[in-house]
């Protein structure tokens, strides 16, 4: 026997449920566009430290780094912050860098070690929109890599 006053209940079931899915669906996009957002700029990272340590030599190791980076993170909407050091000295320029880095004839000391910092401001796929999805977000992100110059 059916029940005649059951009419309309899957809609209001609908209706309290739906939030719940709107929210879980929002929110795997939003840790989606995170994930995303860090692992380019940990690959970008890798990339540059593994680019500086090869760079001995050569006469523009900070700018071919800091292309290189530049272009691995074209996708990420906001500016980089990017720091070099080789052995523990900072590179702002090719002309330290280079010096850090020595010559092709002679040897950096065993164990100099090129890094890679770079920090980024993440800025979230729903800003602010439904229920503070963007609250729960970092609002920066950052990624050290270093690797033994060669």
């Amino acid at each position: 026997m059916k029940r005649k006053n059951q009419r309309g209940v899957a809609a209001v079931e609908f209706a309290l449920v739906l939030p719940i899915l709107l929210a879980l669906l929002f929110g795997t996009a939003q840790f989606g566009w995170l994930m995303n957002n860090y692992i380019v700029l940990t690959n970008a990272a890798s990339l540059g430290a593994h680019l500086l340590a090869s760079e001995r030599g050569y006469a523009t190791p900070y700018t071919d780094t800091q292309q290189a980076i530049l272009a691995s993170t074209a996708a990420l909407k906001s500016a980089l912050t990017i720091t070099m050091s080789v052995g523990g000295t900072s590179c702002s320029s090719d002309s330290t860098c280079a010096t850090a880095l020595g010559t092709s004839t002679q040897a950096p000391a065993a164990g100099m070690e090129a890094r890679v910092s770079l920090g980024y401001s993440f800025t979230p796929l729903f800003i602010g929109a439904l229920y503070s999805l963007k609250s729960i977000m970092p609002s920066s992100l950052s990624a050290n890599m270093s690797e033994l110059v060669q």
